[in-house]
């Protein structure tokens, strides 16, 4: 993650931006900076992938390279985001679900991924992040067993509404590591951060008047 600034070259790599507590309405937003400019002094973004909403396959893989002359728009689902560099290393993210707008500058161009649930960095130094990331994946594949055709649960997926999702996953996943009858400090430390990542959302405002929804209702699959 880097920190933008004002100046005719690309600005660098990605910023993740997170809601005021003072104004809950906020969205989680990451905006990523594609180039086809070699600095080598940051993490240069060569292509951005996002898993996009089609309506006739579920979901497709977007890839935004500098200059875009695609779509300026698309429909985000909940999967990883991939960040490459030139050389082929990678970067990740994980979100929920959103909104995608593309902008073509001169030296860059901007993709910005806005959504009402968190937009998380899948790196090492945050394992508890990465146990989070792993367990809403395990989750999702649980799911994804139900469906006969993989096309109907990604549609499912990708018409779930972001917020929902990640708090149905939060709620899930805390049943179940509270339900373990002994728990290591490990799972001790996960449970505290899946608590303070509920309190973190009633502090915004953001769970006031919000019943968590199951995620048997999230993934219905359709019957027959």
């Amino acid at each position: 993650m880097t920190e933008t600034q004002e100046t005719t070259q690309p600005q660098i790599g990605y910023l993740f931006h997170y809601p005021d507590l003072n104004h809950p309405t906020d969205n989680f937003r990451l905006d990523v900076f594609v180039s086809d400019v070699v600095t080598e002094q940051h993490f240069d973004v060569f292509k951005a992938h996002f898993p996009v909403q089609n309506p006739e396959t579920g979901i497709e893989h977007l890839v935004v390279e500098h200059p875009w002359h695609g779509r300026k728009a698309a429909q985000v689902c909940a999967s990883r985001i991939i960040l490459e560099d030139h050389k082929g290393k990678k970067e990740e993210a994980f979100t929920f679900g959103g909104q995608l707008s593309i902008e073509t500058q001169d030296y860059q161009t901007v993709c910005s991924l806005v959504s009402p649930a968190p937009i998380m960095e899948v790196n090492n130094a945050v394992p508890l992040h990465m146990l989070f990331i792993d367990e809403v994946e395990i989750l999702l594949a649980k799911y994804r067993a139900h469906y006969a055709q993989q096309s109907d649960f990604d549609t499912a997926l990708c018409q779930a509404d972001p917020r929902g999702l990640y708090l149905a996953c939060l709620t899930e996943i805390t049943r179940k590591f509270e339900a373990f009858p002994s728990k290591s400090s490990e799972d001790l430390r996960f449970l505290n951060f899946l608590h303070a990542q509920q309190q973190k959302l009633r502090a915004a405002g953001l769970m006031k008047g919000l019943l968590p929804p199951s995620l048997d209702d999230v993934f219905k699959p359709p019957a027959g």
